[in-house]
């Protein structure tokens, strides 16, 4: 193979790793990477491990995700990402929380960005207006992806807002606004 064909290659056809929809009998394999996450602080949500039930209930009962997905190597969920509602109140109907986890040993292969340009090319079609993500401060690797490969913005920061073991800890917070199919060229 010459150099040129190797530059002409699509790298979506050379992963390993298949992106779909989110099954319930994803939810263990879900929650166990949530639950890692939450032991190495890199969850918004709460550093307290979730069970099987937790999750269920934020992603299909008391916060039912507008869309959710999961990422499958080798028959293994390695990462998975949501929509969920901002608020429950109506007049936040359009709003969406970006959640996205990959498993630590699954990192740097693209799965991110395959799980991000998911779900975010269905954001139009589920009537969303603004998709909002938060992450620490002191992880400006996750700041970088948001920005750099998903099309978010720095919208504030929320100074020392989340506790862990007596520190605290700034949030970011981000926001993509999506234009209607309409408006699209």
């Amino acid at each position: 193979m010459t150099r040129s064909d190797a530059r002409t290659l699509n790298w979506r056809n050379m992963m390993s790793y298949e992106v779909r929809r989110l099954q319930a009998s994803d939810l263990p394999s879900v929650t166990k990477i949530y639950n890692a996450a939450c032991r190495s602080r890199e969850s918004t949500q709460g550093t307290r491990p979730w069970n099987l039930k937790e999750m269920e209930t934020f992603l299909f009962e008391s916060h039912p995700s507008f869309d959710a997905y999961t990422c499958v190597d080798n028959s293994a969920v390695v990462g998975w990402t949501a929509f969920t509602p901002y608020r429950t109140r109506e007049d936040f109907r359009h709003a969406a929380e970006m959640s996205i986890y990959v498993q630590k040993s699954a990192r740097r292969r693209g799965i991110g960005s395959a799980l991000a340009h998911s779900i975010l090319s269905r954001a139009s079609s589920l009537d969303l207006h603004c998709i909002l993500a938060m992450t620490f401060k002191d992880r400006p690797e996750v700041a970088f992806f948001l920005e750099n490969k998903c099309g978010f913005s720095v919208t504030g920061c929320l100074p020392e807002i989340f506790s862990d073991d007596g520190k605290h800890y700034d949030i970011l917070t981000f926001e993509r606004l999506i234009l209607p199919a309409t408006d699209r060229h």
